[in-house]
């Protein structure tokens, strides 16, 4: 699936309102940090689906107690889990924890927000996961509503001259 299908893919899952039903796993730091630079954490929360953030991401900012963003970060998953998840997953069980159900009649939406895409999308163990990142994310909170612009984001955690690129 390319990008602009993901992308359509995740708005779909949030606009319809089944969002919920769908998932979204933060599989790295990453797209935390940024949010956090931004100071957009809070569209995990807005956005209608299951958030799940494994143990060892969160462990990340918990190690780094000694600076501001370990902090704020670990304050905002903590004051919110639920509705945000932490999951005791290794990343290789993965598959077994957020694989498509068998039982399902329709199969249900399962988007990962990591830092890069591309390089996900190899792992045959995970063909029908989606990979999404904060640009990603941006442009459906833009487009659900919940951002202004991607560029709220993008000025934030972006080299001037990158910023021409979020759309």
């Amino acid at each position: 699936m390319d990008e602009a299908a993901t992308r359509d893919a995740l708005l779909a899952a949030v606009e319809d309102g089944a969002g919920r039903h769908s998932s979204l796993i933060v599989l790295d730091a990453a797209p935390l940090h940024s949010l956090w630079i931004a100071r957009h954490l809070h569209l995990l929360l807005e956005l209608d689906l299951t958030v799940a953030i494994p143990e060892a991401v969160r462990g990340i900012f918990a190690a780094h107690q000694d600076c501001r963003k370990g902090r704020e970060v670990i304050a905002f998953l903590d004051r919110n889990t639920p509705p945000l998840e932490i999951r005791q997953i290794a990343l290789h069980e993965f598959y077994g924890h957020f694989g498509p159900p068998t039982d399902a009649a329709e199969p249900v939406p399962v988007f990962a927000l990591v830092e890069a895409p591309p390089v996900w999308r190899c792992a045959k163990a995970l063909q029908h996961v989606q990979f999404v990142d904060v640009r990603d994310l941006a442009w459906v909170a833009e487009e659900a509503g919940l951002l202004e612009s991607v560029h709220e984001i993008a000025h934030a955690i972006e080299l001037p001259g990158e910023v021409h690129a979020w759309r």
